[in-house]
């Protein structure tokens, strides 16, 4: 089978591409990325005949589809989503080539979903959002309801080490998800919130992190789980930061710094949201070891078994780019074996089990999580 990894030259890509040029599955993985030296240069590190480079432009609607058409099987590291996601998805569709993506952005999630229909009608299947979060912690979210009897909420925190991956798309999907109002399910229903709010609550994260206040993003889980799990009645995701980080991203975001809307600056029209992510991609960001990277994810699935309430909670540490790359690459890897029969625009929880893509992870060295239950007995 051959691949196309679109951003394949991305640092949260790489070990996607990797592994995928390891797998026994894959003849061809073709890296597409704008900058095709970048891509060659890759391309020729990797040291593998099944390695190739292609310039490729997102917003070449023709050029994709005609690139796509080279291969089997499409997985999307392009970003931010909310810009670059749904283009991709529909040219993928067109072409008629299975997908994969990490999306994390909200909006592009409610859009891609509805391509469902087009999806099935060429018999594409599309699996969106599988990265960590989201992606890794639906499946555990999952795997947790489906061990309870009745599921009433599904509360999902991370928080991001320092020295993980940054660049421009980085930058720009985390203003994106805390700028505005945001979605949640809460109560039965998917309503906004404002971004940054709800930090009063406090999260234990695992060692070294210690507890952290959360507050509302704007992420793809509670669209996905809210219409996967029975029942459930909440779905929240909230990302997890220094008090004083939060609000330094407050003041950001009251000064209007974190809008898209163009302003007048010297008789030229600036996005002040570019201006921010310019200036947070040109600070030099800590050069720390992946093996010290250890950002953490909290998953929290609340509900009834045996007639008694249970909280099951999940909590792990891992660096973040093969957290996030390697569950993409493993659906790949399925979908050329033929092992997910579904069609459409699918999430993970949709359409694969965590069972045995915790052991793939494993053999893969990624850091497991651990559960514990809590259960009070009603009087």
């Amino acid at each position: 089978m051959k691949v196309l990894v679109l951003g394949g030259c991305g640092e949260q890509a790489l070990p996607a591409v990797e592994d995928l040029v390891a797998s026994e599955d894959m003849s061809q993985v073709i890296i597409g990325d704008i900058e095709q030296k970048k891509a060659e240069e890759l391309a020729a590190k990797l040291k593998s005949p099944k390695a190739s480079a292609r310039k490729v432009d997102a917003n070449d609607h023709s050029g994709l589809v005609d690139c796509m058409k080279d291969a089997d099987i499409v997985l999307n590291c392009t970003g931010p989503y909310h810009l670059l996601g749904v283009k991709v998805l529909k040219a993928a569709i067109e072409a008629g080539k299975h997908y994969v993506d990490y999306c994390d952005d909200y909006d592009a999630t409610l859009d891609m979903l509805e391509l469902d229909g087009a999806a099935r009608e060429k018999g594409v299947t599309a699996i969106i959002g599988l990265g960590a979060s989201p992606g890794l912690c639906n499946l555990i979210a999952k795997h947790g309801a489906d061990k309870l009897d009745q599921t009433d909420e599904i509360r999902i925190f991370w928080v991001i080490a320092d020295g993980e991956p940054e660049g421009p798309a980085v930058f720009d999907h985390m203003f994106h998800m805390v700028s505005g109002d945001v979605p949640q399910f809460l109560d039965g229903k998917l309503i906004d919130v404002p971004g940054l709010s709800g930090s009063e609550e406090i999260v234990e994260f695992p060692a070294p992190h210690g507890p952290l206040p959360v507050f509302y993003v704007g992420h793809p889980e509670p669209i996905t789980l809210s219409r996967v799990i029975p029942g459930v009645k909440t779905v929240v995701n909230k990302g997890g930061l220094p008090a004083e980080m939060v609000g330094l991203f407050q003041g950001l975001k009251e000064l209007g710094l974190m809008g898209i809307e163009p302003i007048p600056v010297k008789g030229q029209d600036v996005s002040p949201r570019d201006v921010l992510v310019a200036l947070m991609a040109s600070v030099p960001h800590a050069e720390i070891p992946p093996e010290e990277r250890l950002s953490s994810m909290v998953v929290q699935v609340r509900g009834l078994k045996d007639g008694n309430p249970v909280t099951l909670e999940y909590a792990g540490l891992a660096n973040m780019a093969p957290c996030t790359s390697l569950p993409a690459s493993l659906a790949v890897q399925m979908l050329a074996r033929g092992e997910v029969k579904a069609t459409g625009v699918l999430p993970p929880e949709a359409c694969l089990d965590l069972g045995p893509f915790q052991a793939m992870l494993k053999e893969r060295g990624l850091a497991d999580f651990h559960e514990k239950t809590v259960a009070t007995t009603r009087l």
